[in-house]
């Protein structure tokens, strides 16, 4: 899985540049946008073809100040607004906000054919983990695009908290004649129950869910192209990491952890101005 996911990610590096040089001569190039929306599916090596989902909001940094206006010579009265002075630093760095919802998967899950009805399940596996990451960062231009055309390349860098979901991994298993549903056992996962007949519904597990806290983080490059100035559509690739309070039973073997991190690649899209 990793390696086919690098492989992903070289792909796109590399063909998205030449794409943008392939095209018309270039423009003189647009203003800074001031803020922009995004919206993104994930794939990354916690497993899974799509690990989750993301926001993304980003804001241009502005000294503000106030705007006072007369309502008319000899009322006395003003009207009191705020406006943009300048900007800090330089006008490529924004302020971002990131809203993402992903799967952690434990490197050793298998999925195997239960018998005899055939479904999937991951043998030994005790829990689902979900993180929720309600993260803040700073994104840098490194290389605008132009008007028409080009590939405009960020560097993003986020942290924040990472609220860990822990759903059970429920099995249904024939006993005495009846079916019953319930986790693995740690001390002997593997033959506790005598016939597995599948996973049990995820809207049971979920009754049964809890939390623990955490904190996460992020380091990406981002690669916008795409014809329209108020639209944008590209791909986010980096690392991402988490870690709890405590240890995650996400297997009932012993090798479980509190800190879990990922190779990320992310397709997004949305606008901006």
């Amino acid at each position: 899985m990793k390696k086919k996911f690098y492989k992903i990610i070289l792909l796109f590096l590399f063909a998205l540049p030449f794409n943008s040089y392939a095209q018309f001569p270039v423009e003189e190039e647009d203003e800074y946008y001031e803020k922009e929306w995004a919206f993104g599916v994930m794939m990354n090596t916690y497993g899974g073809f799509i690990g989750g989902v993301s926001i993304r909001h980003a804001r241009n940094y502005f000294y503000r100040h106030k705007i006072e206006q007369s309502l008319g010579q000899g009322s006395g009265k003003t009207k009191v607004s705020t406006g943009t002075v300048g900007k800090i630093e330089r006008e490529g760095k924004y302020h971002s906000f990131n809203l993402e919802i992903l799967s952690i998967r434990h490197p050793k899950e298998q999925k195997r054919a239960a018998s005899p009805t055939g479904d999937g399940v991951v043998y030994g596996k005790m829990n689902r983990l979900y993180a929720i990451r309600p993260m803040f960062g700073k994104e840098w231009i490194l290389f605008k695009k132009a008007r028409k055309q080009g590939v405009q390349v960020n560097v993003i860098g986020s942290a924040g908290p990472s609220i860990g979901v822990i759903v059970p991994y429920l099995v249904k298993y024939n006993k005495d004649g009846t079916t019953q549903s319930a986790q693995f056992d740690q001390d002997d996962y593997l033959t506790n129950f005598t016939s597995i007949l599948g996973t049990a519904s995820f809207g049971e597990a979920l009754s049964k869910a809890s939390v623990t806290p955490g904190l996460a983080f992020k380091a990406s490059l981002s690669f916008e192209f795409g014809m329209s100035k108020r639209s944008i559509t590209g791909i986010e690739a980096g690392i991402i990491g988490d870690v709890y309070a405590k240890k995650v039973k996400i297997m009932a073997t012993d090798d479980n952890r509190n800190f879990y991190s990922a190779m990320f690649l992310t397709f997004f899209f949305g606008s901006r101005k």
